[in-house]
């Protein structure tokens, strides 16, 4: 009995064992395969989160370069259409204090590629020629703003980047070029970049498309060329659209490699992150996981499947959140979600950021398109606004008025009493125009003592005379400056739109003809031209 009882013993314990090896080994392979659909699903989650903090990288690189351009921009207009003298460019440079805290230096240069004005010192005058550099030769050569490949400065040694504009004097020539320079060491450019990954492993860095380092956490690399060896980080860089990958070493470290470009300068940003910190949460729970898969192996592993997916879910939910906006399907509201948990915490702030990222586009916009003087429209609002104006009256069926005009005699005031008076003449003249008008007409400033008023929604023709007439009466009181009285006249030319179609030309082209006829008669009035009719109607004075 014995023996068959030790039989029995033993083919029991070894069924047993068997079964719990068998129970095992299907446990360790559903919690395998479970770790491993997890260890997709946050390689992807992983990667499409890296991504995310390049888009808000790359947004921020793009939205500070548009911005240095549009304050040089706005630099530049303040001249277009004088005649501008480089010898004051010095005091112009100096007069702006927001340039110091956006560049690191502004100069100017004549055509012939002589420096002649430097923000940083005045005394470098004379001390430097870049009449051969791509960017200044690309710059005349385009009539536009250019960015440079990454140089060091002559002047100061430092590692900078190059913003162009073309200074136009009142023939529309070029007579030099403004330059800002953005220094690559300046903590207002990479700290910031530094620290979009403080509290994670890895680096941010920046090649140009020649493979020149822009930024890099080791400073030492920037303005070389990286290793472009096939299979180093530059090579997949440069040669392969946005995206990331994790097959690749970054000085025998295996690591994630995510990439995108930016849109204003051909330049990528990309971020390099080791593997091992990368997925060092996911090799824990795998650890864990198979120790206890003695056990509880099956619910184990599909509970840490189903916890890792509704994990994962409010970070997807917020990638596919950025992904609308960017395509457009959405707006920024989809970031202002309820909850107390980090998600609802990190969206609500991307919800913030992006609020104060449009109030700063709106504040921009209205400051490229706002005279710096009399607080009106400007030449570029102008441009802008005119034809669109003549393309919604010709789907309307209505006419459009457009009024040139300007201050008599507006040169003999600022000669008589200064460039001061001028100024204070020419917000007075601003305001009563703008009071003068309709509500649905639209008053800009073209340069100096030039102005245009674009009238919309017109009942008849037969109204532009009262308008013109209400213009001029504008002006017949004396305007006061201080304990001085000026007596200021206007020459108003109105063109009017008939039914046939019209381009911005030829209305600016009527207009200007009954402006030139005003003069002809003696100024101090307006005239009515037909667009097409080839003559001015009676010329009224005042």
């Amino acid at each position: 009995m014995r023996p068959v009882l030790h039989f029995f013993l033993s083919f029991k314990f070894k069924i047993t064992l068997l079964v719990t090896a068998m129970v095992l080994i299907a446990g360790l392979g559903v919690g395998g395969v479970s770790l491993l659909i997890a260890e997709s699903a946050m390689r992807q989650s992983i990667a499409q989160q890296e991504l995310t903090l390049l888009a808000s990288a790359a947004a921020y690189v793009d939205r500070d370069i548009i911005a240095k351009r549009q304050l040089l921009k706005s630099l530049t207009e303040q001249v277009a259409g004088k005649e501008p003298s480089l010898g004051d460019m010095q005091t112009l440079l100096e007069a702006h204090g927001s340039l110091r805290d956006e560049f690191f230096n502004v100069t100017v240069f004549d055509i012939e590629g002589n420096l002649v004005a430097s923000l940083r010192d005045r005394r470098a005058k004379g001390t430097l020629n870049v009449a051969a550099r791509k960017y200044f030769q690309d710059t005349l050569r385009a009539r536009e703003g250019v960015t440079s490949a990454p140089f060091r400065s002559v002047l100061s040694g430092k590692p900078v980047v190059a913003l162009t504009q073309p200074l136009l004097n009142a023939k529309g020539e070029i007579i030099g070029v403004l330059l800002g320079a953005i220094e690559l060491l300046r903590p207002s450019f990479s700290a910031r970049l530094d620290n979009l990954r403080a509290s994670a492993g890895g680096y941010l860095f920046i090649v140009a498309g020649d493979g020149t380092f822009v930024h890099h956490p080791n400073k030492a690399l920037l303005l070389s060329r990286g290793d472009a060896g096939d299979g180093s980080l530059v090579d997949a860089v440069l040669g392969s659209a946005d995206g990331w990958t994790d097959d690749l070493l970054d000085e025998g470290v295996p690591t994630l490699l995510a990439h995108q470009r930016l849109r204003e300068v051909d330049w990528t940003i990309a971020v390099s992150y080791p593997i091992q910190s990368a997925f060092a949460p996911m090799a824990s729970v795998r650890v864990r996981a198979f120790a206890a898969a003695t056990t509880v192996t099956l619910l184990a592993g599909l509970f840490g499947w189903l916890l890792v997916k509704l994990m994962l879910r409010p970070l997807l939910h917020l990638h596919r959140s950025v992904v609308d906006i960017e395509s457009g399907a959405a707006n920024i509201q989809v970031f202002d979600v309820p909850g107390r948990d980090e998600f609802a915490q990190l969206s609500r702030a991307f919800f913030s950021l992006s609020q104060r990222r449009e109030r700063a586009e709106q504040d921009l916009h209205r400051l490229a398109t706002t005279d710096a003087l009399t607080g009106i429209n400007n030449r570029r609002m102008f441009d802008e606004f005119f034809p669109r104006a003549l393309a919604r009256a010709q789907r309307s069926g209505q006419q459009v008025g457009m009024a040139f005009l300007d201050i008599d005699h507006f040169k003999a005031i600022n000669d008589l009493h200064g460039h001061a008076a001028g100024d204070a003449v020419l917000v007075e003249f601003a305001r009563r125009l703008t009071a003068a008008v309709r509500y649905t007409d639209t008053v800009a400033r073209l340069a100096g003592d030039e102005f245009v008023i674009v009238f919309e929604q017109l009942p008849s023709g037969a109204e532009m005379s009262l308008l013109g007439s209400k213009i001029v009466d504008a002006m017949r009181a004396p305007f006061i400056l201080g304990n001085t009285s000026l007596a200021v006249t206007t020459s108003v030319g109105i063109a009017l739109t008939t039914a046939h179609p019209v381009s911005a030309d030829d209305v600016i082209r009527a207009a200007d003809q009954a402006l030139y006829g005003v003069k002809a008669a003696g100024r101090n009035g307006f005239a009515v031209n037909c667009v097409g009719a080839e003559r001015v109607l009676r010329v009224r004075r005042a």
